[in-house]
């Protein structure tokens, strides 16, 4: 059995009588604390994830003592100029024994979420009904002013009496070009 939970910003995993360096609590040695935000949970093989937190679970532990970590060094400088500065950093911590973890009776509550959103597939079939009827516009009921296409190529066309509808436009989504209307005088001219 593990959970992994939240404490001063980051996670840990805790497993019963571990100990663990957390950042600093304002608690002295000796008192038990409480964690709720519990992200993650195992008990006998059966794993609760919370969304974000798992409902009713928590971990108790207790306040072993107070320290400071090991020192780290930073350095900075800036070359060509004669400034440095060097510091050094031991950041605080608390160590803590896991005495519990505590999960939610019904495990089954968190699964049961998920069955009520099933409603969605129904939906779907709306969703694919809505396509075919978009294609109820036919190609040959196209007005010859609604079609796409160049002002020089429809001037063209006109000159020549070309049906805008039989023209195949090799544009952009099909707009008539004028070497388009070229290609059909030239297979007219040629009938």
């Amino acid at each position: 059995m593990y959970a992994i939970f939240k404490a001063q910003g980051k996670q840990f995993r805790a497993v019963e009588d571990a100990v663990l360096r957390i950042p600093s609590l304002e608690a002295e040695p000796g008192d038990t604390v409480t964690f709720g935000d519990v992200l993650l949970a195992e008990q006998g093989g059966d794993v609760h994830v919370g969304a974000p937190c798992v409902e009713g679970a928590s971990v108790a532990a207790e306040v072993v003592s107070h320290g400071r970590g090991d020192k780290i060094i930073v350095y900075k400088m800036k070359r060509r100029k004669g400034y440095r500065r060097k510091q050094g950093h031991r950041q605080g911590y608390t160590e803590i024994r896991i005495l519990g973890i505590d999960l939610p009776d019904e495990p089954q509550e968190a699964a049961a979420k998920p069955a009520a959103a099933a409603p969605e597939p129904e939906a779907a079939p709306e969703a694919e009904a809505a396509p075919e009827a978009a294609p109820a516009v036919e190609p040959e009921a196209v007005e010859a002013g609604s079609v796409d296409i160049t002002p020089v190529a429809r001037t063209l066309a006109e000159e020549h009496g070309l049906d805008l509808g039989a023209i195949e436009g090799t544009g952009k989504d099909g707009r008539i070009l004028k070497s388009d209307v070229d290609r059909a005088i030239a297979a007219k001219e040629g009938d």
